[in-house]
């Protein structure tokens, strides 16, 4: 028998055959939903199997008819995308605790508390989310949820999806350092090279990380960045 503690199975049927592979659930889940994540974090071993839990593993001949031609490895991922992933309920209620950190941190980035212009605590939202009965659902992306929720929200607190657009000035010897920072950190709207040398940036970044944007800024240029804000966007 094979051992399955921690592990996940996923099936996969063709022909009216059934096949069935062990996978890592978390790496598995995560490139089901589109991240880039290793094979062999999903898979240990590429045996496909005719019924797992018995260690009956499907034959040459059955493979070669469902899988004309393809690779070991290839075989592994027709069917993690195209079979089910079976997750236990401990497995899934693990999923869901991680998803609705997501959830959290996206709304605690990309939102305000509008009567103080500041971000809003992540327990402030965790919180507000247990206390409404909000149900999280582990298969749907985080920020469609985010965004539903903060709907939700807006009865019961103050709250604000927004975005802030700044014009930067970067002196000459800071450029390099900062400008990887800048890109990363939001939305490059427009850039001009001075002829002193200097940087001048336009960028929209959420709000939430605002506070902590400038204070990257000012520490890393010693405060000889010019930084402006220009807008406030309501999204």
């Amino acid at each position: 028998r094979i051992d399955l503690r921690g592990k996940s199975i996923v099936r996969f049927e063709k022909h009216g055959r059934r096949y069935e592979l062990l996978v890592n659930p978390k790496p598995a889940w995560r490139s089901l939903q589109g991240e880039e994540v290793e094979i062999d974090d999903i898979f240990e071993v590429f045996d496909v199997y005719e019924n797992l839990s018995r260690g009956v593993k499907a034959t040459k001949d059955d493979l070669e008819v469902s899988f004309e031609g393809l690779t070991e490895r290839e075989i592994a991922v027709k069917i993690l995308k195209e079979g089910k992933l079976q997750l236990t309920a401990d497995q899934r209620n693990e999923i869901l605790k991680e998803k609705r950190i997501e959830i959290v941190a996206f709304i605690h980035i990309h939102c305000i508390n509008p009567r103080e212009n500041v971000p809003i605590p992540k327990d402030r939202i965790e919180k507000a989310i247990l206390d409404l009965g909000v149900n999280i659902d582990y298969k749907e992306e985080a920020k469609n949820q985010a965004l539903e929720i903060i709907n939700q929200l807006k009865p019961i607190m103050p709250i604000r999806l927004e975005s802030v657009k700044l014009a930067l000035k970067i002196p000459p010897n800071y450029t390099g350092p900062l400008y990887g920072f800048i890109l990363s950190a939001g939305n490059l709207i427009q850039e001009e090279w001075l002829s002193d040398g200097s940087l001048a940036m336009v960028t929209q970044i959420p709000s939430g990380t605002q506070a902590d944007f400038l204070e990257q800024v000012t520490s890393r240029t010693k405060g000889k960045a010019q930084v402006k804000i220009l807008e406030r966007l309501a999204e």
